[in-house]
């Protein structure tokens, strides 16, 4: 029900609607394509909506008038408008423009009879001499162009004659006509020239030629004489853009496109004026003749762009004209823009900063990375270059790296200096051109402090000489005197009792030798510390060769020769009388009757694929020597071609290696008894903690032995009596055991055996071994031991002498703490599928941040009568072992020794 009232209501509404609804039909001359037509169109429409109480239905008739004009285009149109508002109730005819004026109003008693008319655009003149019907009313305008012709002359006072430029069509001439009507008035003052009625080619060819002293005025332009149509602004544009000479007009619709100006006609004001015409007939007033509208001041408006064309002065316009498209100051049109652009100027500005000050930023990191990277290329031209260098080229090549080092980084002065005894002798300098050298031997006595810190392993350095300390004063005087102000000094070890030292200094300037630089300068040290040592080697190696080959002159080494078929032909005596055979029984794969069952098949195997393959090799067998013994020979062999490079055989030399052999071996052992030697040392430091250990079970079977003499004494003896003190010396005599089995173990020097073990146990073995150290030294022991832990593959005795140097270590570095509780930490976990960790975390006193990499280096100890073995000793145990081992030192205090080894699968 609701919705059926609702739905009454809005039909009601819309039916009401329908009844006020207003239809107004407007006519225009010309097309909607002709600028003046689409002004007043738009200005009638948009008046009469926004100032109407109704709703106004528009229909709007373009009549081309200008192109399809005539008696039977006038007739064409009167049948379709008759045909089209037959039978339509109508509110208001609208009519603009005097051709479709004339129009409406001959045709009105067929078209719109009882229908009130309203015209504009039409000439006051052509109105006054019109009658007209008392519903008809509208408003005037003043083709004013005897105004125009007064403000040409005035403008351009030495105008001769006016050319009269327009189209062809109705509405032109009857513009044009009016416009003669006009000129009259001036009689001979001016000339007058007519260009209309012309093909538009024509036309422009005519303005391009028309002589100083002529202006222009320019009427209507629809179309030209060749039938080729034009909207009037498209018209002017091309003549005013072809004339010679300044075009001046009255329509408002030109302004704008190439006149100077003119009196203007205000063509939205027509509009306006006719739709509120309209508007009061729409209301129900009855208007006519009477109420005729005349506007016919029209202002006299200006293009800016035309007077600066034509060079007219602005003051010479006349009062009240307005002047359109001046040029506004910059500032004033585009201040927006000055401003988004002065902001965008300003970021610009601070981006730019910021990017120099990035780039400056970048270019010092680029710099350094420069630096670095030169520096690092510089360590591995060296490392490469020493590499494959023989004796002979070292000192060759050390003084171009010194060259390089005082080129890459600067320093007019790069050295290398050996020092053992009382001297510092310079082997190896280089310098800037203008740089003297140093003295060849330096005496220690005037270098004292100095010497006695290098001694020591210690870096020395300075900017100036002011930095050296008081106690320096004997070492300031001496460098002053040879002439340096900045110097580094970097020992490294070349043996017992040598050194050498890397010296890099500036004579000329100042330097801070900085942290990083001194690092990578002990780099430097440590690669000739290596080539100085490798020489020492080398010429060790050489001398060793040379009386080996004089030694092979007098007794030769075993030398033999094969075919082309792979066979051996041929042996020199050596080889003969080694193997106590003859050539018949050693030639062709007779010799490998000699060498050892085990090796033969690998011998042979290796012997054959070589020969083959055509290409030098080396076999290491076992082979029967004359008195029945097997020696390891190294036999190497390489191919022999003729001239013509064909394939001739092999020649060969087989050595006897057993002595080198069993000299590896001897090495090997040679490093056990250095790792025993070292627990037997540790372990003598603890005499007195074991010798408690062990004392402690031995007074308990003491005590219980006493105990139980003085009960037999007494009487009878219980059995309870006698079992309890057995058991009491037993389980004393198995700790006193313990003990000293664990104690051989570690003084037991034996061959290493791998097998597998429990590190948990291993630490426990360790730990239970120094408890009373732990307790005499007052640390406290805490164990988080991982459970489940897989078994490592490895000597036992080697891994508890790590345990042992570690914990001890740890305990002689708290043992120096007051104050401060002394906690020694032991972790293991399992840090992977086939990896295990041993962390070892005391409160001790640490190490420096620079020494923490070094502590596990050879001869590096921070014990007053240590002697830094205990530590490089565990990292090539571990190493040994497939593990690592590392340290860090701790956030609050003390040091954290990190440990890994490789575990069996689960």
């Amino acid at each position: 029900m609701l919705a059926r009232l609702a739905g009454a209501a809005v039909m009601a509404v819309a039916a009401a609607d329908a009844a006020d609804e207003k239809t107004v039909v407007t006519i225009y001359a010309e097309t909607r394509l002709n600028p003046v037509i689409a002004i007043l169109d738009d200005t009638i429409q948009s008046t009469l909506q926004s100032r109407s109480a109704n709703p106004i239905r528009f229909d709007i008739e373009y009549l081309d008038l200008s192109w399809f004009g005539g008696p039977g285009g006038e007739d064409l149109h009167a049948r379709v408008l008759r045909e089209k508002y037959a039978g339509r109730k109508l509110d208001v005819v609208i009519v603009c423009g005097e051709a479709a004026i004339a129009f409406v109003l001959r045709e009105r008693a067929a078209l719109f009879p009882g229908v009130p008319i309203v015209f504009c655009l039409a000439d006051y003149e052509t109105i006054d001499a019109t009658t007209l019907e008392p519903d008809v009313t509208g408003v005037t305008m003043l083709m004013d162009w005897t105004g125009a012709v007064d403000l040409v002359l005035g403008l351009h006072p030495a105008t001769k004659r006016v050319a009269f430029v327009g189209g062809s069509g109705p509405t032109a001439y009857r513009w044009e006509r009016n416009a003669r009507r006009k000129f009259a008035k001036f009689g001979n003052r001016v000339e007058f020239v007519y260009l209309t009625g012309l093909p538009m080619a024509e036309l422009l060819k005519s303005v391009a030629g028309l002589p100083d002293g002529t202006v222009g005025l320019f009427n209507v332009f629809l179309r030209d004489s060749a039938g080729r149509t034009f909207t009037t602004s498209e018209a002017l544009e091309l003549v005013s853009r072809a004339s010679s000479v300044p075009m001046y007009g009255m329509s408002e619709s030109m302004f704008g496109y190439g006149i100077v100006g003119g009196p203007i006609i205000d063509l939205a004001g027509q509009g306006r004026a006719a739709a509120e015409l309209a508007r009061r007939i729409l209301v129900g007033e009855r208007l006519g003749p009477a109420d005729i509208v005349a506007q016919h001041a029209n202002p006299y408006l200006f293009d800016a762009r035309q007077l600066e064309r034509w060079r007219i002065a602005e003051d010479k316009l006349p009062p009240g004209s307005v002047v359109r498209f001046r040029q506004l100051p910059t500032w004033y049109l585009y201040r927006r823009q000055i401003l988004l652009a002065a902001a965008l100027v300003a970021l610009q500005t601070l981006l730019i900063a910021a990017l120099l000050l990035q780039r400056r930023q970048r270019k010092r990191a680029e710099g350094r990375l420069d630096e670095r990277l030169r520096f690092e290329t510089l360590i591995a031209d060296l490392a490469a270059t020493f590499l494959e260098i023989g004796a002979v080229e070292v000192d060759r090549k050390m003084d171009h790296a010194l060259r390089r080092i005082v080129e890459e980084l600067r320093v007019d002065r790069a050295s290398i200096i050996e020092f053992s005894g009382g001297e510092l002798r310079v082997t190896h300098s280089s310098r800037q051109k203008e740089v003297a050298y140093l003295p060849a031997v330096l005496d220690v006595a005037g270098l004292p402090w100095i010497a006695q810190r290098l001694c020591r392993g210690e870096v020395v350095s300075w900017s100036r000489p002011d930095e050296l300390p008081p106690e320096a004063a004997i070492d300031r005087k001496t460098i002053v005197s040879l002439g340096v102000k900045s110097l580094v000094l970097l020992p490294f070890v070349l043996g017992k009792g040598q050194g050498g030292v890397l010296a890099c200094s500036l004579v000329r300037d100042e330097r801070k030798w900085d942290d990083e630089l001194v690092a990578r300068l002990h780099l430097l040290a440590e690669i000739f510390a290596m080539v100085m040592l490798r020489r020492r080697t080398q010429t060790a190696l050489v001398e060793s060769e040379r009386r080996f080959r004089v030694m092979a002159d007098a007794a030769p080494v075993m030398i033999w020769m094969a075919g082309p078929d792979r066979g051996r032909i041929d042996f020199n005596r050596r080889w003969v009388e080694f193997t106590g055979r003859t050539l018949e029984q050693e030639r062709g794969d007779g010799w490998f009757e000699g060498v050892h069952p085990t090796d033969r098949d690998a011998c042979k195997d290796a012997y054959r694929e070589a020969l083959l393959a055509r290409t030098p090799f080396t076999i290491e067998y076992r082979l029967r020597r004359a008195d029945g013994s097997y020696r390891s020979v190294l036999d190497c062999g390489v191919p022999r071609f003729d001239g013509d490079a064909a394939f001739r055989g092999y020649v060969g030399s087989a050595i006897d290696i057993t002595e080198a052999k069993a000299a590896h071996e001897d090495a090997e052992r040679g490093r056990e008894e250095l790792a025993h030697a070292l627990r037997v040392a540790t372990l003598g430091e603890l005499t007195a903690t074991l010798a408690h250990e062990i004392n402690q079970p031995l007074t308990g079977i003491f005590s219980t032995a006493q105990g139980m003499c003085r009960v037999l004494e007494a009487g009878e003896p219980t059995r309870v009596e006698l079992r309890e003190a057995f058991r009491d010396v037993a389980s004393n005599a198995r700790r006193a055991s313990e003990i000293v089995g664990r104690v051989r173990t570690l003084f037991r020097k034996e061959l290493p055996g791998r097998r597998p073990l429990d590190v948990n146990d291993a630490i426990v073995v360790v730990t239970s071994l120094l408890r009373k150290e732990l307790e005499r030294k007052r640390v406290a022991l805490q164990l988080t031991l991982a459970s489940e832990l897989p078994p490592v593959l490895g000597d036992a005795v080697q891994l508890q002498q790590v345990l042992l140097n570690i914990v001890v270590n740890a305990c002689d570095a708290m043992e120096r703490i007051e104050g401060i509780p002394r906690e020694l930490r032991i972790e293991t976990a399992r840090t992977g599928p086939e990896r295990i960790s041993i962390i070892f975390r005391d409160s001790g006193i640490g190490v420096r941040d620079g020494d923490v990499s070094r502590i596990f280096d050879r001869f590096v100890t921070t014990k007053r009568d240590g002697l830094g073995m205990g530590l490089s000793i565990s990292r090539s145990i571990i190493e040994a072992h497939g593990g690592r081992i590392w340290a860090t030192r701790n956030s609050d205090r003390g040091l954290t020794i990190h440990g890994e080894l490789p575990c069996l699968p689960s």
